[in-house]
């Protein structure tokens, strides 16, 4: 008798199981996949800006199931019942699970006291880093205002990598096509990238001012939208990096639930349930802090991928160990800054083995 495991999203973890979908049905699973057609990676999300061609920041997920032979559903995913074991999607259709494994990603928090999708801030268009696609829609935008010789206010509120990524390469992208856009980057803090050296940080205000970014710091913005006239011009487009949350289908869940998302053991089970794993940037690990990042997705993978096998097997699971530090590098444009712990490195060369990187984990899949 085979037991049917249900995984509803396509993120890094998710991937891993596709991938080795051979192995889980060697242990008796027959897989559904609850899924859009394509994966968008989040480590290319400056270069989709940027100008990069959409298959060369994504995945074709419907191809990639196809040639593992698993079953791809593309409804979107709404609802749980955990007592009858049914996911709920979109289209009025329902799926029956025995294992669910939850890989939805996450949402912009809001820089609002009341964390309102969209805060009101004048008249400007809003756009948020997350989903990674909707970048691609901004692309398009200032793509049209150059060919229609519109020069675009541009306010990018977030001082982290996101924020620092996206003013960067927004202002290369206006560089690349002759518009003389103003690019804005509005922080609550005293410096960028607090979690970094402090001249990691220096370099990052130096390669900004490079680019013609403007950097506003100390700024208010949980207090409305006074702040908006510190910046003397009106934006068209305001965008939000200012941080992460877990997506917002997260919130509605029948499962235990804390700020950081579902709340999992170190084996990646619910907290309340064995048979449902949960992983990357909606999962919360109950005895440590993670940061919503890629790179845990990518290393709760493997053991997700033993512990079903182990799960179906009846063997004692694996716990999941994140790591102590973990390389970051943020591309900005024509440079690279390469975070260690305490060590950095800025320059072209962070920005060619960033690019070596991404190329090589989308490359697993194709």
């Amino acid at each position: 008798m085979t037991t049917h495991l249900v995984l509803v999203g396509a993120g890094h973890a998710h991937l891993h199981l596709l991938k080795h979908a051979t192995a889980l049905r060697r242990a008796g699973y027959r897989i559904t996949l609850v899924a859009p057609t394509r994966f968008w990676y989040s480590g290319m999300a400056a270069r989709l800006l940027g100008g990069a061609p959409r298959d060369a920041c994504s995945l074709d997920i419907a191809a990639l199931s196809a040639r593992h032979g698993i079953e791809h559903v593309t409804a979107p995913f709404v609802a749980l019942d955990v007592h009858t074991k049914h996911v709920f999607l979109a289209d009025g259709h329902h799926i029956a699970f025995d294992v669910l494994s939850l890989n939805v990603g996450s949402d912009v928090v809001p820089p609002t006291p009341t964390g309102a999708t969209v805060p009101a801030w004048g008249d400007a268009r809003y756009w948020h880093v997350k989903p990674i696609e909707r970048l691609d829609a901004l692309r398009q935008h200032v793509l049209d205002a150059a060919q229609q010789h519109r020069t675009l206010h541009m306010v990018v509120v977030g001082g982290g990598p996101s924020g620092v990524e996206m003013a960067a390469n927004l202002a290369g992208l206006s560089q690349h096509l002759g518009a003389n856009n103003d690019i804005r980057l509005v922080t609550r803090h005293a410096r960028l990238l607090s979690g970094a050296p402090p001249t990691a940080s220096l370099w990052a205000s130096r390669q900004l001012s490079r680019l013609g970014v403007h950097w506003h710091s100390d700024v208010a913005l949980d207090g409305g939208a006074g702040w908006l006239d510190t910046l003397d011009v009106s934006p068209d487009d305001i965008i939000l990096a200012t941080g992460l949350r877990p997506a917002y289908c997260v919130a509605d869940l029948p499962l235990a639930l804390d700020d950081n998302g579902i709340r999992i053991k170190a084996t990646l089970q619910s907290e309340e349930h064995a048979t449902i794993f949960a992983v990357g940037d909606c999962a919360s690990l109950i005895d440590h802090s993670l940061p919503k990042r890629g790179i845990e997705g990518v290393r709760q993978g493997p053991v997700l991928l033993k512990n079903l096998i182990a799960l179906q097997n009846g063997t004692p699971l694996s716990d999941y160990h994140p790591p102590a530090t973990a390389l970051a590098i943020v591309d900005m444009h024509d440079k690279g800054l390469a975070l260690y712990g305490e060590h950095w490195r800025g320059g072209r060369l962070a920005l060619r083995l960033k690019r070596y990187i991404d190329a090589r984990f989308l490359q697993r899949y194709r």
